[in-house]
C-alpha cells in the first residue's frame, strides 16, 4: 500500500505518493488555487509512480495552522479520497512538516513561521532529540517583537517554507490518528 500526503495550508500544494523509501512529492506555489490544480498533479503523481488511486492505503495532511480554506481543501479532498478508498487517515502539523527537513538530531531549535494576515505569523518551535520531534513551543500567533523574541533565545527562524511531502511521510509514526485541523 502507499501514502498520499497532501497540505494545503500555506500557498504551496505540497503533495506526495510514498511507499519505503519509494515515491514522489511535489510542491507547487499556488496561492489561493489548491482546488485548481490538486486532482490534476495527484493523477500526474499517480501516473508517474505507476500507482492506481486504489493502492493508498494511509493519508497524511496538514492541519495547519494556515488559511481556513486552504485546511478545508486538504482535509475534505483527503477524507474523500480516503472514505472512497478505505484508507486510514493520520495528521501533521503544517509548521512542523516545513521544519523537519532541517532539523539536525541534537541540533538547535528551529521556530517555522508562517505568515499570516495583519503582520501576524503563525509559529511553532521544534528540535529533533532521539529521531522524534519535540515540540518546545506549540503552534501559535505571534507578533513581530515575538518573532524577534524566539530569535534572541537560540532558535533558528523558518520562514514561509511550504510543508515538505516526505517529511509528512516521515512524520507519519508520530502522526495523531485522524485529523483535527488548527485554526488560530
Amino acid at each position: 500500500m502507499w501514502t498520499l500526503t497532501l497540505d494545503t495550508a500555506t500557498p504551496y500544494l505540497s503533495l506526495g505518493l510514498f511507499r519505503g523509501e519509494e515515491g514522489v512529492g511535489r510542491v507547487v506555489r499556488l496561492g489561493r488555487r489548491h482546488e485548481e490544480a490538486l486532482f490534476g498533479l495527484l493523477d500526474e503523481l499517480l501516473r508517474e509512480v505507476g500507482v492506481e488511486r486504489e493502492e493508498i492505503g494511509t493519508l497524511v495532511l496538514g492541519e495547519g495552522p494556515g488559511s481556513y480554506t486552504g485546511l478545508r481543501i486538504a482535509l475534505a479532498a483527503g477524507m474523500g479520497i480516503a472514505l472512497a478508498y478505505g484508507a486510514k487517515v493520520f495528521g501533521v502539523s503544517s509548521l512542523l512538516a516545513a521544519c523537519w527537513p532541517f532539523l539536525e538530531e541534537g541540533g538547535p531549535p528551529l521556530t517555522a513561521l508562517f505568515t499570516a494576515i495583519n503582520g501576524l505569523h503563525y509559529g511553532a518551535t521544534y528540535a529533533r532529540r532521539e529521531g522524534k520531534p519535540l515540540v518546545l513551543e506549540p503552534p501559535r500567533k505571534l507578533k513581530a517583537q515575538e518573532v524577534s523574541r524566539a530569535q534572541l533565545q537560540g532558535s533558528h527562524l523558518l520562514l514561509d517554507a511550504p510543508p515538505d511531502p516526505r517529511a509528512l511521510y516521515e512524520l507519519l509514526p508520530f502522526a495523531r490518528d485522524g485529523v483535527e485541523p488548527l485554526y488560530l
